[in-house]
């Protein structure tokens, strides 16, 4: 008994541990511009993945290797050439292949009462069918892009050109396209700002841009939400089997009726 119990507790010791780390995040910092990425993956403060993208605008010099020297072995000629062998006579004296009569096409006998060919579901069919699912995988995708949370987000821009107009018109144009993509982007996910700016220069007449932010996803929140809609899938399925089982007690009891 006391065994038994000892087992019980480690188990319970265990849950609880993996309960414990599922709540700490994982941790994705991106920073980057326009010619430069960088990407770390961490989670409790152990780097899980690492991404760097170089700058491709410098261009790489291209190394120089010593050129092997290649010796070139001579081939020795020979004048010397090898005597044909004699024909076979077999060979030259074989009929001509008879031409081959293409097989005769056999009628195949076709039945006297045609099978009735399966209607083919329809896409009306097919979406009444997954209708039932759509609530809750809305509710889920929602749930889940709320999940992914965005903390000290960053974007700096600044828009350079010589021609004051060209550089006006970008900036109003880029102002109202910026913003109204980051309210929408704040609407689907839970961000956090730290510093927006977007700036013109007439001294510049390139576009520079630089973007930073800390991505965080909590393990036990996906885990709850994956149990959510299994349970909500098994729901579903478990109702559509008894209207199946409904349905053919009813074509069974209508059949017999018929019969009678």
């Amino acid at each position: 008994m006391t065994a038994l119990w000892i087992i019980l507790g480690v188990l319970a010791l265990i849950i609880a541990i993996i309960v414990v780390l599922l709540h700490f995040s994982i941790k994705a910092h991106i920073e980057g511009s326009l010619k430069t990425l960088s990407l770390s993956v961490k989670y409790l403060g152990i780097k899980l993945y690492g991404l760097e993208l170089p700058n491709k605008s410098e261009p790489e010099e291209p190394k120089t290797e010593p050129a092997e020297e290649i010796e070139l072995q001579e081939i020795p000629q020979t004048d010397e050439i090898a005597p044909e062998g004699p024909k076979d006579e077999s060979e030259s004296e074989k009929p001509p292949e008879a031409e081959s009569e293409p097989p005769e096409e056999k009628e195949e006998s076709k039945p006297d009462e045609e099978e009735k060919a399966e209607p083919k579901p329809t896409l009306i069919d097919q979406f009444n069918e997954y209708k039932k699912y759509i609530p809750a995988g809305k509710k889920a995708f929602k749930k889940l892009l709320k999940l992914i949370r965005f903390k000290n987000l960053r974007v700096e821009l600044l828009v350079g050109n010589e021609d004051p107009y060209k550089v006006g018109v970008a900036f109003g144009r880029i102002n109202s396209i910026f913003y109204s993509v980051l309210g929408l982007f704040c609407c689907i996910f839970s961000v956090t700002l730290d510093k927006t700016s977007i700036k013109c220069d007439f001294e510049k007449k390139t576009t520079e841009l630089s973007f930073g932010t800390d991505i965080y996803v909590r393990p036990s929140a996906v885990v709850a939400l994956a149990a959510y809609v299994g349970i909500y899938y098994l729901k579903v399925r478990k109702s559509m089997k008894k209207l199946e089982i409904s349905a053919k007690e009813k074509s069974e009891n209508e059949r017999k009726e018929h019969q009678s």
